[in-house]
């Protein structure tokens, strides 16, 4: 028995596959914005991160304190991601409004965002580590688990910062246009749900 619904012209029910009358919830609760909010910020802090230590002069301490920081946020990014997804598969995001087409597009665009905000950071971790590098989060070093490893630095390197980075920065850029698209084209209270 599927527990999918539809939506009926009453904003506040829905209509379950039994045919009686449910409440809408279409706004995401306060966990779930909380977690939204605070990982796009901490992924806008790895990326600025890391333009900074890109930025700073090789072999220098002020690059070495950027490269932490940068991994202290990725780490932190997975970390709450895992948990994101935990809390997420046990409290169902409220339903999507629009056409099959515009549902579908919404769920797979999630669906990368949450594979995308895993694997940037493991590939990162993948990188400095094959590298034969430690992975510092705050101040606590961990070390690596594989040495150099001259294959691995290469394919963990593209991963991480070509593919995956290049994948998630394009996600967040068409989540931000959809998000935007809804709230001024469609006029149709989308973005309210994650504020």
């Amino acid at each position: 028995m599927s527990t999918q619904t539809t939506q009926i012209s009453s904003p506040s029910k829905i209509v379950d596959e039994s045919g009686r009358l449910q409440p809408y919830r279409d706004r995401y609760n306060a966990t779930a914005r909380l977690f939204h909010w605070t990982i796009a910020l901490l992924i806008a802090g790895m990326f600025l991160t890391d333009w900074m230590r890109g930025a700073a002069e090789r072999g220098s301490s002020g690059r070495v304190w950027w490269l932490s920081a940068h991994e202290s946020l990725g780490l932190l990014v997975l970390i709450l991601s895992i948990v994101r997804l935990g809390w997420r598969l046990a409290h169902p995001a409220p339903a999507v409004r629009g056409s099959p087409l515009v549902r579908k597009a919404a769920e797979a665009g999630h669906v990368l965002l949450y594979l995308a905000t895993l694997g940037l950071p493991l590939a990162g971790i993948g990188r400095a580590m094959s590298g034969g590098g430690d992975v510092v989060f705050f101040g606590l070093v961990i070390p690596s688990m594989t040495g150099r490893n001259s294959l691995l630095s290469t394919i963990t390197h593209f991963v991480h910062g070509g593919l995956v980075m290049n994948l998630l920065l394009a996600l967040i850029a068409g989540h931000v246009i959809a998000a935007l698209w809804h709230q001024f084209l469609r006029k149709d209270g989308t973005l309210q749900r994650m504020l």
